[in-house]
């Protein structure tokens, strides 16, 4: 049996971000076609993309960089900074990994249906059994 390429296989965020994730920025994606850029469009949905950069603490080694791809008409707005710290926790609903190779090695992209606030999370029910603790904004794993 084959699997189709472009699939995107579900992932529960906990398994992909046992310690979290924390946003940094929120752009419209780009695709470069001939040297030229140009606004990227979900060739599932047709809906443009939108590229959400962060950081993974429990990444290993020196990069801990992750981006996060939503096909969404409007732009994903970020949940707000945690009092006291520059830091923008977020749980992604809708999780899937697309793997591909590159250079001889196996990567992936990730797709998410919608980005929220920690404590937004468990009130959605969404595909993540992360939970805000105590009003912290950490997010439990």
């Amino acid at each position: 049996m084959a699997v189709p390429a472009g699939h995107r296989f579900p992932i529960m965020f906990d398994e992909l971000f046992p310690q979290g994730f924390f946003v940094i920025s929120v752009e419209r994606g780009k695709d470069w076609v001939d040297g030229k850029s140009r606004d990227a469009v979900d060739k599932v949905s047709g809906r443009p993309v939108w590229v959400v950069q962060g950081t993974d603490p429990s990444a290993k080694g020196r990069n801990t960089g992750q981006v996060v791809k939503i096909a969404a008409e409007v732009q994903p707005v970020p949940p707000e900074v945690l009092a006291g710290t520059p830091f923008r926790p977020a749980v992604f609903t809708g999780l899937k990994v697309t793997p591909y190779v590159k250079d001889g090695w196996v990567a992936y992209t990730v797709w998410a249906d919608e980005m929220v606030a920690p404590q937004q999370a468990g009130r959605r029910g969404g595909s993540s059994s992360v939970k805000a603790e105590g009003g912290t904004g950490q997010v439990a794993a």
